[in-house]
């Protein structure tokens, strides 16, 4: 019995220790994440300005270090990969540095150049203030719509070490841990310890993250060893199961008041972006209210325009990434008491606390008017955004409450989509109230509802790029997959391979005469398709060709079986399998 009893506790040990490993390394990543942000708002000022250095870098950066919760060393601008402009002056002497003149920091240009991504380099001597972890972030810019964008170089802040793992540490210390912190380089090779206790864990557990192009991998084990009581006999059992009850339950009253106040920030937070979520909002906004501090704000409701067409169209991890992106410029845009939230779907929420109205707007119609574009998979996405706002006081004379306001800014927003989106209002008595409804159907669920077969697919190399369910059937395949495997992924493969030279002529002679016309490209085609079950089947082919920003010329094709062709051929065209 206890020998069983022995299993359970190091297991429940050892669990208990992985998910300290997972608490504070996620510590770690919000430390990392708040260096991301400014190191990406400064790359959006220089791509947005094609390049041009900040004029006026030392004051802007001057503030965001002033407002930062995390120990800067120093931040700096590589045209490059060169510094050329540093923060602190103090800093002087690393201009005309070669950040990536090394191996290491080959590999790193190399990684950033590939993934678009932010990346972290190894700790380095910090002049006379000991070492500094930089993060960079890589600038491209647009250089014409049918070439690659050009890297121009990076935005740093070099962070302090130690200091920045300091919260962590103190933690891990008093939770009685001994730890150890490494990172792999950019090719994932083996890890170098960045941290590590004055006591090295032993056997210890290990819980791995991805950040900044590396792999990091925190290890915690008990600073005194996997202490658990051993065997016994029967009757020492008896005698100390109690005492292993009460020391159990001990462990899990204190593992869960450590654990509280994570737990609770949890709560509050949006997983996908990091921001307040509903729940944390108002909580938020009462603890101000009761606090007598918050008298007079704007309250903003934002939503992502058409971003059901993003996610339909490019992916839900396409989608994700614009969230993401939203979130970190709001971060960066907004000053530190703004009170920033998701609060469900593309809708996000802003509380901007105020003494000067007239400024406060500005600062909202600013970042409608902001260039919003962020990579993923080395191609750029743009998106616009709505803004709604409306003026809550304290002491206004209609006493309306925050939650009142908040649907007021909703309302607000509402009348922008009704007046073509991309755009900010404020709230004014006589906007229309009515419960605002998405404007238009999901492509979604057109295209998987509509009675019809959809082709898409690429003009130039015939490549499909999408088919929908009707579609799917009339060629008898059971799914997407078994549909592009079985017409290798080509519209040759749709039609019949006696029709296809005739169809191929006749839709491009087509497309020209409208051309020449200046009419839209359209085709119509009969021909004849073989089903996946062998079933030969005549179609009318409907198309169109048009110019896609992302695919390039593609063709939009409807199918519509030809019952009146397939009684007429049926007895000739049946084909053997």
């Amino acid at each position: 019995m206890l020998q069983d009893l022995y299993n359970k506790r190091m297991t429940s040990l050892r669990d208990h220790c992985r998910l300290d490993a997972v608490v504070f390394a996620d510590e770690l990543q919000q430390d990392f994440s708040e260096g991301e942000s400014i190191v990406n708002g400064l790359a959006m000022s220089i791509a947005n300005s094609k390049g041009r250095m900040m004029g006026d870098f030392d004051r802007i950066t001057d503030y965001v270090v002033r407002r930062s919760e995390i120990p800067i060393d120093s931040v700096q601008l590589l045209p490059g990969g060169v510094v050329r402009s540093v923060y602190p002056a103090s800093k002087q002497s690393t201009l005309g540095v070669d950040a990536f003149a090394t191996p290491q920091g080959e590999l790193a240009l190399q990684y950033a150049e590939q993934n678009h991504e932010l990346i972290i380099l190894e700790p380095t001597d910090s002049q006379s203030d000991g070492m500094a972890l930089a993060m960079m972030m890589p600038v491209f810019l647009d250089v014409g719509s049918s070439r690659p964008q050009e890297l121009w170089g990076f935005t740093a802040v070099y962070i302090k070490v130690p200091d920045v793992f300091s919260q962590t540490v103190t933690n891990m210390d008093k939770s009685g841990l001994a730890y150890r912190l490494e990172k792999t380089g950019f090719s994932y090779n083996d890890y170098a310890t960045i941290l590590e206790s004055d006591v090295a864990p032993v056997d210890p557990v290990s819980y791995t993250f991805s950040y900044g192009g590396c792999q990091w991998r925190m290890q915690l084990a008990p600073r005194e060893g996997w202490k658990v009581m051993g065997s016994f006999g029967a009757a020492a059992a008896l005698g100390f199961m109690a005492l292993l009850m009460l020391t159990a339950l001990t462990y899990i009253l204190l593992f869960m008041h450590d654990k509280q106040k994570n737990l609770r920030r949890l709560a509050m937070t949006d997983q996908l972006t990091g921001l307040l979520n509903r729940h944390g909002l108002e909580a938020i906004i009462k603890a101000q209210l009761n606090g007598g501090r918050l008298q007079q704000a704007l309250f903003v409701q934002l939503d992502i325009d058409d971003f059901k067409l993003i996610n339909d169209i490019n992916g839900h991890q396409v989608g994700d990434g614009a969230l993401r992106h939203l979130a970190i410029i709001m971060r960066v845009f907004f000053p530190r008491e703004a009170v920033l939230a998701r609060n469900g779907g593309d809708e996000f929420i802003i509380v901007l606390p105020t003494d000067d109205l007239a400024a406060a707007e500005r600062i909202v119609r600013d970042f409608v008017s902001l260039k919003k574009e962020f990579n993923y998979q080395q191609t750029v996405y743009h998106y616009t955004i709505s803004m709604g706002y409306a003026v809550y006081s304290a002491d206004r004379a209609d006493g309306k409450a925050p939650l009142d306001v908040l649907r007021d800014a909703d309302t607000a927003l509402y009348t922008v989509k009704l007046h073509g989106k991309n755009g900010c209002r404020r709230y004014a008595p006589g906007m229309t109230a009515a419960r605002r409804v998405q404007m238009g159907f999901s492509l979604r669920d057109v295209v998987f509802n509509l009675p019809a077969s959809i082709l898409i697919y690429d003009a130039e190399g015939e490549d499909i790029l999408f088919a929908n369910e009707e579609l799917i059937a009339l060629f008898e395949c059971e799914d997407l997959d078994d549909f592009l495997h079985y017409t290798k992924h080509s519209f040759r493969g749709v039609v019949h391979p006696d029709d296809y030279d005739r169809v191929n002529t006749s839709i491009w002679q087509q497309v020209y005469a409208c051309t020449n016309r200046h009419d839209k490209e359209n085709d119509a085609v009969n021909y004849r398709i073989i089903t996946k079950r062998g079933r030969v089947r005549w179609v009318i082919d409907r198309g169109r060709l048009v110019q896609s920003e992302r695919y390039g010329r593609i063709f939009y094709v409807i199918l519509i079986p030809d019952e009146q062709m397939d009684a007429m051929h049926a007895p000739s065209d049946r084909t053997d399998g």
